[in-house]
């Protein structure tokens, strides 16, 4: 898995809306986990998290919604150069990596072991994981 955190949005790219999760926060240690990595709690209105996989990029973005915590959802955005097409299947692979590194960081009760078994039950998983 390569999944690791930037800092800097490289130029010459569009962002492309590819995963919303509505309610970040009916699991709460997942919303702690995005606070904790993205410096949230001391920026919230800062820019977008920035995700690198395997060479390509992700914007995460945080959405707000009065009278809940922040984050109360979040997009994910693949950042495409230029006019270039989109590679679905690559994104789908890429989303992947960045729930194992999602559930990884939390830790606790979510593992990737439980991820993975439920994507085959739902047959959501992507080729090649086992």
């Amino acid at each position: 898995m390569s999944v690791n955190k930037r800092t800097e949005r490289p130029s010459g790219f569009r962002s492309v809306p590819v995963l919303t999760e509505p309610d970040v926060a009916h699991y709460p240690e997942f919303r702690e986990f995005l606070v904790k990595t993205f410096g949230l709690g001391e920026d919230p209105l800062g820019a977008p998290g920035l995700l690198e996989v395997n060479s390509r990029y992700y914007e995460l973005i945080f959405v707000g919604r009065s009278g809940q915590e922040f984050p109360a959802a979040i997009e994910i955005a693949a950042l495409v150069k230029g006019l270039e097409p989109m590679d679905t299947e690559q994104v789908d692979e890429d989303l992947w990596e960045i729930m194992e590194w999602l559930v990884e960081g939390v830790g606790g009760r979510w593992t990737v072991d439980a991820l993975r078994t439920t994507a085959k039950i739902y047959r959501v998983i992507p080729e090649g994981i086992e």
